[in-house]
């Protein structure tokens, strides 16, 4: 017998969105009144969190607050003073997504799962880059938007000036010339975020959200990672049905079976309704993040899971008038490595060309170790660790691993190893190990050839420190006490030269 549809109402899903530094962490931090932006790397949030609120409207408060002055309550009932939640709250869905730059893939997909958004700008600033980038995003997703003018208690602080740029940039205000909804706030002192609250709740009413119990449970993959001691760990939105412990699940790229539910307080249940965040394991193979997730007995045929998406390597592309970069990349997510794998993708030089061997979440193994010698390559991670038999390894075969818990402190890194391709290489490089004697410039040093060719007669640039400290001239090479007229790279021999640097062990001699 085929259930008749019920169609029940449902809270809002709401995505934050704005400027790096314009205080969207700040404000959920300030409605969750938990410590988010303080454990958050850099000072920025790095992959999509989803909390649940409860909200009083403006009504519920004034109701509650008459029936407090005209009756008395037992402590710890719904409408007592020491009630964490008054009665006529209303649940909200937030979804805090990353305001830097490099988050423009996750900021777009945070957008995507959202009923409504807030668009954060700060008093003080202004519309800037990521202001339009959220409001493209904003308009091509159609997703409604309220605005928060933030930072009002900053004495620099211009609201007038902030809703003339907003103009400027197409979005017309409630009040200025068009019907978007806005609100001052303070992040810092809670100032307008009631009022801010009450719109977003007006609007979702406006918006006529339900959802269907009787159907098999859906939703979508926000955020995904692999945990040692758990397995696969995948973050969700449920969007309709009931999502139980115990049901199939899949998307387009993996299967499963839910094991265990957990709600995004970290609370263990046995099943949870839409708009609810939720923390699921049990998928068999890594989900996409963005992807729709679906339960039931049956798998959709046209679902056809899809195969090595992360760890296909990319074909070598050898040319003869670049220089080639290989690296292998790691990270603690699928968001983070899908961003920092496209940005990476997106380094441009004339010289080098970026080529990725592999890319992965999880910690950095012996496994990635044996990749990067067989390719040559640099292995890049964000938010993660070396085991202790990939470091060994890393060590004896002098691989190079760059981790960072700042995105882009690793492209900067990337992007610095690149100049270093760039620069032509010596014609030769001589290490200096050890000073025999000094006379005025006349100075006497043994030590081995790094690369190239080194020759009598030859003037070279000193190198100390990674800085140039002067020039000098060889007026002879000797070697087993004779003397010659050049050595080739990894021989040793001693050099009698001419310089007004006085030249250490350590320092390196260069032939440009």
């Amino acid at each position: 017998m085929k259930k008749t549809q019920t169609l029940l109402p449902r809270p809002p899903i709401v995505v934050i969105m704005g400027h790096v530094d314009h205080g969207k962490t700040s404000l959920l931090d300030y409605i969750r009144k938990t410590g988010v932006v303080a454990k958050e790397a850099g000072g920025i949030t790095q992959s999509i969190g989803a909390y649940e609120i409860i909200h009083a409207s403006h009504e519920s408060r004034i109701d509650a607050e008459q029936t407090q002055n005209n009756a008395e309550f037992p402590r710890g009932s719904a409408l007592s003073p020491r009630s964490s939640a008054p009665a006529g709250g209303r649940k909200i869905t937030f979804i805090d997504t990353p305001g830097h730059e490099a988050f423009s893939k996750m900021r777009a997909r945070g957008a995507k799962v959202s009923d409504l958004a807030i668009l954060v700008v700060a008093a003080d600033d202004g519309v800037k880059p990521q202001t339009k980038e959220s409001i493209e995003i904003l308009n091509a997703a159609k997703t409604p938007f309220i605005v928060a003018i933030n930072k009002i208690d900053k004495p620099s602080a211009d609201i007038e000036k902030t809703k003339q740029d907003l103009t400027a940039n197409g979005i017309l205000l409630e009040g200025f010339g068009g019907n978007i909804s806005w609100q001052a706030i303070s992040a810092k002192t809670g100032q307008g975020i009631n009022e801010l609250l009450d719109l977003i709740l007006l609007a979702a009413e406006l918006e006529n959200l339900t959802y269907d119990s009787n159907v098999p449970a859906s939703g979508i993959i926000i955020e995904t990672k692999i945990n040692p001691n758990r397995g696969i760990v995948a973050s969700v939105i449920i969007e309709n049905g009931i999502l139980k412990t115990g049901e199939k699940i899949f998307t387009a790229s993996a299967v499963g079976k839910i094991k265990n539910l957990t709600n995004f307080l970290g609370k263990t249940i046995d099943e949870l309704s839409p708009s609810s965040p939720a923390i699921i394991l049990g998928f068999e193979t890594l989900p996409q993040i963005g992807e729709e997730f679906f339960t039931g007995s049956q798998i959709d045929a046209n679902l056809s899971p899809i195969t090595q998406i992360s760890n296909s390597a990319v074909k070598l592309v050898r040319e003869n008038s670049k220089i080639i970069l290989n690296l292998v990349i790691k990270a603690d997510t699928s968001g983070s490595l899908e961003t920092l794998s496209e940005i990476i993708k997106n380094i441009k030089h004339e010289g080098v060309k970026i080529n990725i061997l592999n890319e992965s979440i999880g910690e950095i193994t012996d496994g990635d170790i044996k990749t990067a010698i067989a390719g040559k390559a640099l292995i890049i991670g964000f938010g993660t660790k070396v085991n202790k038999i990939a470091e060994n390894l890393a060590k004896i075969q002098e691989i190079k691993i760059i981790i960072s818990n700042i995105i882009y402190e690793l492209i900067e890194a990337v992007e610095n190893e690149v100049k270093l391709l760039e620069k032509p290489k010596p014609l030769g490089e001589f290490e200096v190990l050890k000073i025999f004697s000094r006379k005025n410039k006349e100075q006497l040093v043994g030590g081995r050839a790094l690369s190239g060719v080194i020759k009598n007669n030859s003037r070279f640039e000193i190198i100390k420190n990674n800085e140039k400290a002067g020039f000098g001239k060889v007026v002879s090479l000797r070697q087993h006490k004779r003397e010659i007229s050049q050595i080739s790279a990894n021989e040793e021999c001693g050099l009698f030269i001419e310089s007004d640097t006085i030249i250490s062990e350590g320092d390196r001699l260069i032939w440009k």
